[in-house]
This record gives structure tokens, C-alpha cells and sequence, in this order.
């Protein structure tokens, strides 16, 4: 009778396989609003819907990255405000084969039009991590192959519980599977 029991584990674990790896899809394929070449060094986007978004470097895998060369200003064109950004702890980085992005900042803004801009230097962190870079390789940074994107902010906690659905998910099926034998 208990057979029958864990033969349950299986729908409620394909369940939980699936909600997890439709929730990561959507964190990792997160809209992308506006993207600026870095080369451009200052853009103008528009904001339809108040909310909170991030700003992510974006560019080609295995090249030099230009973090810690240069900070970012964001300000709202209408009031001439600066939009505080918050740094990230621990960063979000996205890979495909040629490739990636990583999370630098986040911030809360109001519908509108805002200037994104790069400004003389990073933060201390990025500075290290760039004079560490400098030390390694003396290749310069190629700008051409990176861009800012502006994307909607998806709470980190959501990539995290969609990481323990899918094991939690996998686990269940997989015992659901094993058990009743």
C-alpha cells in the first residue's frame, strides 16, 4: 500500500521540475529595455512603468572586461535627479557559449526618460579587481564588445528557490520512480 504512496511522489515532482526550470527561464531571458554600446559612452532611454531594474554588462566571453574602468551615473532627464544605484553583493552573471553578462547594479525608478552615462572610475572593489587584471595582461580593454543593458530587476531569491524546486523536483520524481520497486 505504501507503493502506491510514492508513486504520488512522481506528478508532485515533475510538478515542482517544471515550475523551477520555467522560472529560471524567465530570470535568465529577463526583457531587455535599452542597451548602449560602451563605446557610446552616454544614452537616453525611456522608462514606461515605475518599477525596480538593473543594469547589466554584457559582452563576449574569454576577452578582456572592462569592469572597474569606469562607473555608471543614471539620471532622470525631466528633473535633472541622479537615481541612486545599488551595488550588488554577490553579482549575477548569465553565460552562453560566446556570451555573458554580469549584474552591477540595481536601482527603483519612476516612469520617464533618464541619461545613463560612464563616468571616470568603478568602485573600490571593481578598481581592484582591474589593477589585478592590469598586472595579469597587458591587453587593452576593447569597449566595441561590451555593452550597458538596462533589464527588469528579478529578485535574486526567486533564481534560488527555482534552483531547489528543480533538485527538490528531480529528487521526488526520481524517488517516486525507485521507491515502489
Amino acid at each position: 500500500k505504501m507503493k502506491y504512496l510514492f508513486c504520488l511522489l512522481i506528478p508532485i515532482g515533475i510538478t515542482l521540475l517544471i515550475i523551477g526550470i520555467k522560472h529560471t527561464l524567465r530570470f535568465v531571458n529577463a526583457k531587455i529595455l535599452y542597451e548602449m554600446p560602451c563605446i557610446n559612452r552616454e544614452g537616453v532611454f525611456t522608462l514606461a512603468v515605475e518599477g525596480r531594474y538593473s543594469l547589466w554588462l554584457s559582452g563576449r566571453l574569454f576577452t578582456r572586461s572592462p569592469i572597474g574602468k569606469f562607473g555608471l551615473n543614471l539620471i532622470n532627464q525631466q528633473t535633472g535627479r541622479y537615481i541612486p544605484l545599488s551595488e550588488n553583493l554577490l553579482r549575477t552573471t548569465v553565460s552562453g557559449v560566446k556570451t555573458g553578462r554580469i549584474k552591477l547594479y540595481t536601482f527603483h525608478a519612476e516612469e520617464g526618460t533618464y541619461v545613463i552615462s560612464l563616468r571616470g572610475e568603478g568602485s573600490g572593489i571593481d578598481r581592484l579587481g582591474a589593477a589585478f587584471m592590469d598586472v595579469i595582461s597587458k591587453q587593452p580593454v576593447d569597449y566595441s564588445r561590451f555593452s550597458i543593458q538596462v533589464r527588469e530587476q528579478i529578485p535574486e531569491f526567486v533564481l534560488i528557490l527555482c534552483i531547489f524546486g528543480i533538485i527538490f523536483g528531480s529528487m521526488a520524481t526520481m524517488s517516486g520512480i525507485i521507491l515502489p520497486i
